[in-house]
């Protein structure tokens, strides 16, 4: 493609509120599309947590003034060991306690990643002052962004590295269930057809989809109170009360994702009571499973994997989800390789400022890194001497 002169700018917070139409039509026309960087997550997720940071949202236009690409950053301030400093990150990156996306990148129109990387690229150049760290987690591994940015870092004389992020387990929508259905292990297949029977024989089963206002708002109240116990009775705290805004980002969200059908809820009640709820998106023929929560006292029927066939089966039965996909999102536990094998795979890149402070930074990091296997096991080998001093003073 020939080469086109690009303006890049800064977009202030009343800009990012009014772009609601015209970010999405970028999103769907590239390579980066997920529920996770639509308008509606991005917007709701710096409404209700982006006060600590400052908004870095850089629009680059053609010479036409059409937008070709978004990129949306902010800048966190961070500690390391006391070490403060200064990151550039993509919105929706906030640590484990806020609600997390996947699938994460710069949104940029076909045919056009060259040149608007080089151009975000270009900015933060002229702006070296503003940041120590890029952190740009939960690219997939399949985006361009990655390999374009490095590759403009180690040009430009910077530290950048790439690591392993998140894997993303999922099972492809295509064909008949019973075909799919063989496909799982032997005791996996047994295991959910006795639990079926058991609770179809005990107390009767009903599924239900709920994707329509103001059954989402029930459904939703009914999954914090279910995740809620589930945790609870581990003496643990779910992941919709690790922050105190969560609740209130989910509620937003579904508010505002559920005008266009994006927010889906599963429903599974035993002898008419909830027994299992799953909170899902649903965008471009995909289902993003988010969170799920069951009544405790029904553990032993498995209600949760009951319900996660019950979603797949009617998914591959409807017509309209042919060469569709259900996707477990980030995480690598057991249960979601029972249901495939197959897997999304995201990539990390932090990249390291010039200046002496961000070298520095980077130094005290590694050799942390390095010191804290050592630091570990010394920690042990004390703990165990303090404990054989004990027993041998009795």
């Amino acid at each position: 493609m020939e080469q086109t002169r690009l303006i890049i700018q800064l977009l202030d917070e009343s800009a990012f509120e009014s772009m609601d139409k015209e970010w999405n039509l970028l999103l769907e026309a590239s390579l980066a599309n997920s529920p996770f960087l639509t308008w509606e997550w991005m917007w709701t997720w710096w409404e209700v947590y982006g006060s600590p940071y400052k908004l870095c949202l850089l629009e680059v236009l053609n010479e036409q003034g059409v937008r070709v690409g978004l990129a949306p950053f902010k800048i966190a301030s961070r500690h390391y060991k006391g070490f403060p400093y200064r990151q550039v990150e993509f919105i929706g990156y906030g640590g484990p306690e806020k609600a997390c996306p996947d699938y994460l990148d710069i949104i940029i129109a076909p045919g056009f990643e060259e040149q608007v990387v080089q151009a975000v690229w270009d900015y933060f150049l002229n702006h070296k002052d503003t940041f120590d760290i890029f952190r740009f987690t939960d690219i997939p591994s399949t985006s361009k962004t990655l390999l374009l940015l490095k590759n403009q870092a180690k040009e430009s004389g910077y530290l950048a590295e790439r690591e392993e992020g998140t894997r993303c387990p999922y099972v492809p929508i295509r064909g008949r269930w019973e075909d799919y259905f063989k496909s799982l292990t032997l005791n996996h297949r047994s295991n959910l057809r006795q639990s079926e029977k058991n609770l179809q024989k005990l107390y009767g089963l009903t599924f239900n989809i709920v994707c329509t206002r103001p059954d989402l708002d029930r459904a939703m109240a009914a999954l914090f109170v279910l995740h809620k116990n589930v945790w609870n009775a581990r003496g643990e705290t779910g992941s919709f009360d690790h922050h105190p805004f969560n609740r209130q980002f989910h509620i937003h969200l579904m508010e505002r994702m559920s005008l266009s059908g994006g927010v889906v809820i599963y429903e599974l009640k035993v002898h008419g009571e909830l027994a299992a709820v799953l909170y899902a998106y649903s965008y471009h023929n995909r289902v993003f499973y988010y969170q799920i929560g069951r009544d405790t006292k029904l553990f032993k029927y498995s209600v949760g994997r009951v319900l996660i066939g019950t979603i797949l089966q009617s998914l591959f039965k409807e017509a309209a989800w042919t060469d569709g996909e259900f996707d477990f999102l980030r995480g690598p536990e057991d249960y979601k390789y029972n249901w495939t094998k197959l897997e999304h795979l995201n990539k990390n890149l932090t990249i390291w400022n010039q200046t002496t402070y961000a070298r520095l930074l980077y130094i005290l990091i590694r050799i942390w890194q390095f010191l804290r296997p050592t630091a570990r096991s010394l920690r042990r080998m004390l703990k165990k001497t303090l404990l054989l001093k004990k027993r041998l003073l009795r």
